[in-house]
C-alpha cells in the first residue's frame, strides 16, 4: 500500500500543470452566462433537455430559474428546485475573462491558461441555501475534485481590492472571504476565513485518519484551502 507521502506526490504530479497555489476554476460572470447558446439541463427525473438558454433568474454565481428552448422549438422552464444539474457549453470569451479573474497578481501569472481556456462546461449544482428552504443552482469551483466536497462562489464573501489590466479588472489582494461548501450531498454551508483553522478538521474534513496524518501539525491556512479540498479528495475513500 503507498503511503500517504506517496500519495501525496502522485496528487501533486497530477496537477503538476494545473493552478500551483488555487486549484478551484475562477468563475465566469453572470452576464456571460446568461447569454449562453448551448446548455443542458438533467431534471430531478433523469431526463435530459438540451438547448439555448432563453431566460434566466441568476444572483451572484446562482441560477434560481431558467428557460431552454431546443432545437425542434420546444420551450421549457424550470425553477432550480427541479433540476439537478445544468450545464453552459463555455466560449472562448467566457474561459478567457474567467482566467483574467484570478484572484491577485502574483496568482494571475501561476494560472494555468490552458486549462481554462480549454474547458467545456460550466457546471451548476442544485443545493440548499444556508439556513434556507430554497434552492439555488450553484457554479462549482472545483471540477474534477468534487466527488467529497464542492465548493461554490459566496455572493456575500468579502471582496479584494481591484485593478485594471489592458481592460480587464483584475482583483488584488487575496482569496475570498468565505465559500459554500456542500459536503455529501448536504444543505450549503458557509465556510470563512477567519475561523477555518478552527473549523477545518471538526467540520470539514472527516473521519480520514490519511488526511489528519499528511496535515498533522499544521496550521490550516485559508489560502490552501483548494489545496485541502484536492487532497481531501484524492485520499479519502
Amino acid at each position: 500500500m503507498k503511503s500517504i507521502f506517496t500519495l501525496l506526490t502522485i496528487c501533486m504530479a497530477s496537477f503538476a500543470y494545473a493552478q500551483p497555489s488555487q486549484y478551484f476554476m475562477p468563475p465566469v460572470d453572470d452576464d456571460l452566462i446568461a447569454t449562453a447558446r448551448e446548455v443542458f439541463a438533467v431534471t430531478l427525473d433523469g431526463d435530459t433537455v438540451r438547448g439555448r438558454m432563453t431566460g434566466s433568474l441568476m444572483m451572484g454565481g446562482q441560477i434560481r430559474s431558467l428557460n431552454i428552448k431546443d432545437d425542434d422549438g420546444n420551450k421549457y422552464k424550470f425553477k432550480a428546485a427541479e433540476v439537478k444539474v445544468v450545464g453552459v457549453k463555455a466560449t472562448n470569451f467566457m474561459n478567457r475573462t474567467s482566467a483574467m479573474s484570478a484572484p491577485n497578481m502574483p496568482r494571475l501569472m501561476d494560472q494555468d491558461f490552458k486549462k481554462i481556456m480549454n474547458r467545456e462546461w460550466i457546471i451548476f449544482d442544485q443545493a440548499l441555501l444556508p439556513k434556507k428552504d430554497k434552492y439555488a443552482l450553484m457554479q462549482l469551483l472545483n471540477p474534477g475534485f468534487d466527488s467529497k466536497i464542492k465548493v461554490y462562489i459566496n455572493p456575500n464573501a468579502g471582496e479584494s481590492a481591484q485593478i485594471e489590466v489592458s481592460g480587464f479588472s483584475i482583483q488584488d489582494g487575496g482569496d475570498d472571504t468565505s465559500y459554500l461548501v456542500v459536503k455529501d450531498g448536504e444543505r450549503a454551508e458557509i465556510f470563512k476565513k477567519k475561523n477555518y483553522n478552527d473549523t477545518a478538521l471538526t467540520e470539514l474534513y472527516t473521519d480520514c485518519p490519511d488526511f489528519e496524518e499528511a496535515y498533522s501539525g499544521e496550521r490550516f491556512w485559508w489560502s490552501n484551502f483548494s489545496e485541502h479540498v484536492l487532497f481531501y479528495d484524492k485520499l479519502c475513500d
